[in-house]
């Protein structure tokens, strides 16, 4: 997979990077339109306000076509609750871990390693696990 979705990098509260394996284009209203009538007849007594809400979330987290798709069969398939919440559906990614050379050199002693694999991402260059894009693309 492509690994430059928009926006696609994170850092996390430990100041690890993560990228969403997503880069099929971001939704488009269709898309979205499509996948929150499939929402809004699972869970009937949501309010407007919530299919609102979660329509504005998943367009400022910039949501590509196959996210969009994935997350709402995903939910459908998975959704334990009676009530839906935003999170349940904007969590949804598959993200995979990023290491800069410092991260590879401390975890292996050695630059390349044929565990990782070297990627360059906005000018940067990262280091992805094999094995991590082998499982995210498993699932």
């Amino acid at each position: 997979m492509d690994l430059r979705a928009p926006n696609s990098i994170k850092q996390n509260e430990k100041g690890e990077f993560s990228i969403s394996l997503y880069s099929d284009g971001i939704a488009e209203k269709k898309e979205i339109a499509t996948g929150m009538a499939k929402l809004c007849a699972a869970f009937p007594k949501m309010e407007q306000a919530f299919w609102s809400i979660l329509a504005e979330r998943i367009f400022a987290n910039n949501f590509t076509k196959e996210r969009m798709r994935e997350a709402v069969e995903y939910v459908l398939d998975n959704f334990r609750y009676k009530e839906l919440n935003v999170s349940d559906v904007i969590q949804f990614d598959k993200r995979v871990k990023l290491y800069t050379w410092n991260d590879v050199y401390r975890i292996t002693g050695q630059i390349p390693h044929p565990d990782f694999e070297k990627r360059e991402i906005d000018g940067k260059k990262y280091w992805i696990k094999k094995v991590d894009l082998l499982n995210l693309n498993a699932k």
